[in-house]
């Protein structure tokens, strides 16, 4: 082992100094500090890379290359569900990391603390983020896979937000490529591409999110390399439900072929449990009643008791009781003979078919879908969904915000409480925005807007928001934040 960095120790780094408060954790080959930053007091976690004494040449390289790997990697994101890095430098020939101190606690130091099973409500929220954040690094260019998806790499906030860290072992994809150049991951945790059989792509951090989903749902740790059966999940925890035990089953498949091709769909899997959409697939579903056979002789038709009324026409009032229209008598010109009455038939009202609904159309084989689909009914790609965006005008500017990140937060930012809002509006509406004013989340197909407890509220075209209750955004909506205005459209 190594020799921890004393408390009150100063690490000059290149972008400030930071004073070690104490140790967060250690391993094999570092360990991470709470350190303050000398120059406004702010909290960061101190990431030191220091390899055991014992070590060979080659596995410290190994290690400073992984190390220098991730800060790269880290510099290069910005999402709510991954630590922000403000610095990265080297000193007495080891490399450090600064970046974001995350209160709360693993979803390892959760399980042990509970030394039970998680509520399946509970695992779906966590698993919800975790596909969130994954589905973001999978749509990089090029693309990150984190190949080390496992509880102790997710932290859970006090809020219960959930944090990705340790990114030590994520890798770039590289196309055309037969298999990965180290292989690397947890046993349990890792598929079996990730045994240096194949190159890793995004179903294998599926196959680590099932695995860990399984491990939160049992208390037991996944068995390398294999496949949950069914009803092991249920015979565990009551609160799991055969739906569930299914999306578990198909993202820890051994053939990655038969897993969730992408992390959308597992996380509309498990949007569909949470909200009891998902239909269990045939091999799991219990034997359909069958109506009973018609019988030899059956009873005489007899006449029901009343008639059902004829259905109603589209567009059409309900039918009333009407006066019989009388002939119309017309006026005979002055000094001529009187004329004929003249019948003027009732004007009946016309049918207007209502219009065809319409939807997305697959690029692969051009089928259109219902409104709102997320895959093709006919050949079961993924349909591109439209992209929402903001038209933002302040006094000083006019912008466009394309939402390719929810939720995306509007507010202003606080360097030291770590808080930058995807919308911050700091320099443009006179202070009224407060930190979390609002927040832009997606629910299912919809998008909401949700005013956040702000102190001089928002509004929607012209209406105040009632704070915490979310409103669903139609395009062309008109929100306002004082002098700020922004407005919602889907292209």
């Amino acid at each position: 082992m190594f020799d921890l960095l004393p408390d009150g120790t100063t690490l000059q780094g290149a972008q400030g100094q930071y004073r070690i408060l104490g140790v967060i954790g250690r391993g094999g080959m570092g360990a991470v500090y709470r350190g303050e930053r000398l120059g406004d007091g702010s909290i960061w976690a101190v990431k030191e890379m220091r390899p055991p004494l014992e070590s060979t040449p080659e596995e410290v390289a190994e290690n400073r290359k992984l190390f220098t790997q991730e800060a790269s990697m880290l510099r290069s994101l910005n999402h709510p569900n991954l630590p922000q890095i403000i610095d990265d430098f080297e000193q007495g020939g080891r490399p450090y990391l600064v970046m974001e101190y995350v209160q709360g606690k693993t979803l390892e130091d959760k399980q042990r603390e509970t030394n039970a099973p998680f509520f399946q409500k509970d695992v779906i929220n966590w698993g919800i983020q975790i596909a969130r954040v994954l589905h973001y690094l999978h749509t990089r260019e090029p693309a990150i896979i984190f190949r080390d998806m496992k509880p102790p790499n997710v932290m859970l906030t006090p809020d219960g937000v959930i944090k990705l860290i340790d990114f030590g072992v994520a890798r770039t994809h590289k196309a055309h490529k037969s298999k990965d150049t180290v292989a690397m991951g947890s046993a349990g945790y890792a598929p079996p591409e990730q045994y240096g059989k194949g190159q890793t792509d995004a179903r294998a951090d599926i196959y680590g999110l099932g695995a860990t989903m399984l491990h939160m749902l049992t208390n037991l740790p996944p068995v390398p390399l294999q496949t949950p059966k069914e009803g092991s999940l249920i015979r565990h925890n009551q609160s799991v439900t055969p739906e569930m035990e299914q999306v578990i089953i198909k993202a820890m498949a051994l053939e990655r072929e038969k897993r969730y091709q992408a992390m959308a769909e597992l996380e509309q899997a498990l949007e569909d449990c949470a909200n009891g959409n998902l239909a269990l697939p045939p091999t799991a579903q219990a034997a359909t009643p069958q109506p009973a056979p018609a019988s030899a002789n059956p009873a005489p038709w007899s006449a029901p008791s009343a008639w059902p009324a004829p259905p109603a026409w589209p567009n059409q009032p309900a039918a009333q009781a009407r006066p019989i229209p009388q002939p119309v008598p017309q006026v005979a010109p002055q000094g001529g003979p009187a004329q004929s009455p003249v019948w003027n038939p009732p004007v009946q009202p016309t049918w207007t078919p209502p219009p065809s609904p319409s939807g997305p159309i697959c690029d692969n084989c051009g089928r259109m879908n219902k409104p709102g689909a997320r895959f093709c009914t006919g050949c079961g790609s993924p349909i591109k969904l439209p992209v929402p965006k903001l038209v933002i005008t302040s006094p000083r500017a006019v912008w466009e915000m394309p939402l390719l990140h929810l939720p995306c937060r509007i507010g202003r930012r606080d360097p030291v409480q770590n808080h930058h809002p995807e919308i911050d509006l700091a320099e443009h509406d006179r202070g009224i925005a407060s930190r979390r004013h609002a927040v832009i989340q997606q629910h299912g197909d919809r998008y909401q807007l949700v005013d956040q407890g702000s102190v001089n509220g928002t509004s929607v075209n012209g209406v105040t928001m009632t704070a915490y209750q979310p409103h669903t955004l139609r395009a062309g909506d008109r929100i306002r934040i004082g002098d700020v205005e922004m407005v919602f459209s889907i292209e």
